[in-house]
């Protein structure tokens, strides 16, 4: 124990590893939650497009009825496909109908 104070090589592997201590910690603290939301938003865009590619196809294959008719399919549809909740399915189809719809104008 005396020559970890003594020598100098005994405080540069000190410093080394608090460094080392602090830059993971930083790591952790900051730079983890960012990838994650990375992750996320990638991830709803594909539930976005998802959503868009299933309105596009009920929309054509049911020409004559309004969207609110076939708004449960769409929305189970992307459930089965994307594994996510009703309410995020919900939420998914009503903005790709909204998209279509203000495009159309």
């Amino acid at each position: 124990m005396e020559k970890l104070f003594t020598e100098p090589v005994g405080w540069i592997g000190l410093l080394g590893s608090m460094a080392l201590m602090v830059v993971s910690h930083v790591g952790r603290k900051y730079l983890l939650p960012f990838l994650s939301i990375g992750k996320r938003q990638r991830y709803a865009g594909f539930v976005a497009m998802i959503a868009d590619e299933i309105t596009d196809d009920l929309r054509a294959k049911y020409p004559d009825r309004e969207w609110t008719e076939w708004l449960d399919e769409a929305i189970d549809l992307v459930v089965d496909i994307c594994e996510v909740g009703p309410d995020v399915a919900r939420r998914a189809i009503s903005a790709a109908v909204a998209r279509k719809q203000a495009s159309s104008r």
